[in-house]
Parts: C-alpha cells; structure tokens; sequence
C-alpha cells in the first residue's frame, strides 16, 4: 500500500496540467481579445523566440505588439508579436480543483482495489458492496486532500503560443 501511495503522489507532482491556445497577426482573429480578457490582473511569463524569460503583470495584447509592466525593472515595456514565442499563465485555484479531481479518482480507486482485496479477511460484513463502497470512499476523500494542495502548488498553465509570420509559413509547409 505504501507503495501504491508514493506512485500516486509522485504521479501527482510530476503531472501538470495545461491549455494551448494560438494567437495569430491576423486582424479578424478573437484570440486578442480572449487574451486580454485572461491576462487582466494576472501575472504572467513571456517567452521570446531566443528563448528568454520575462516575468510581467499588466499584460496587454495589442494588433502588433505585447505590452507589459515589469515589477522587477520598475517600468512598462513592450516588444512586437514576431518577437514573441509565447505566454504563460497560471491558475492556482483550477490547478488546485484538477488536482482534487485526480486524487478523488486515483484514491477511489485505489480504495476500492484495497477493499476488494481484503474483503475476504474481514468478519465486519457480509455484503463486499458496503465494504468496497466504504473503502473508495475513504480512499477518494483521501485522493482529494491530498490532490488538492498539490493542485494549488503546481496550477494549471494557460499557454498561448504566438503564430509569427515565419512560423506559420513553416508549419504550412
């Protein structure tokens, strides 16, 4: 069992997850707005295409170029979308509730494996449904307060990838 407890946990740490969005120069296009809508109040990671790191608040998308105060440097900078490799947000509060999820699933049923395993051993009851039952819910509730907190410390990434105009002509290709 100890076992199977550490592979959960370590499966937990490890996974992480994340949702892809593209945002293109075209001047139709509604991801801008879908953006701005999620970088409002949000801190936020900006990769550019030779691979450094900005760490910004304030983000703001513009037709041609990204804006952004850096709380580091004390000042409002901005640099053109062909510049930009992508966006990265992070959401604690829904990492945390994806996390909750996974343990109330893993824990289920790693509780309802534990339950029909020792159903037989046990002179408590007769019937193995309230046995199991009671064994993945014990095992969910623990999936759930353990899958919770780690959710929050890793977070789910919002990432949004900037289709520059020679990356799009490479992946028409």
């Amino acid at each position: 069992m100890k076992t199977m407890f550490t592979v959960i946990l370590i499966c937990f740490l490890i996974t992480a997850c994340s949702s892809s969005y593209n945002v293109s120069s075209s001047s139709e296009d509604k991801s801008v707005d879908e953006f701005n809508k999620l970088a409002e109040g949000e801190e936020a990671e900006i990769i550019l295409l030779d691979k450094s790191v900005i760490t910004a608040t304030e983000v703001y998308l513009s037709s041609d170029s990204l804006h952004w105060f850096n709380p580091e440097t004390k000042l409002k900078n901005s640099v053109v979308k062909s510049e930009i490799s992508k966006v990265l947000f992070s959401d604690m509060w829904r990492g945390g509730l994806e996390g909750a999820g996974f343990g109330l699933l893993s824990g289920g049923g790693a509780g309802l494996l534990f339950g029909a395993a020792t159903f037989s051993q046990n002179g408590l009851t007769e019937d193995p449904v309230v046995w199991d039952g009671a064994w993945t819910l014990f095992g969910g509730a623990c999936g759930t307060l353990i899958g919770f907190p780690i959710g929050l410390i890793i977070g789910h990434t919002n990432e949004y990838k900037f289709q520059n105009t020679d990356q799009q002509r490479n992946y028409n290709k």
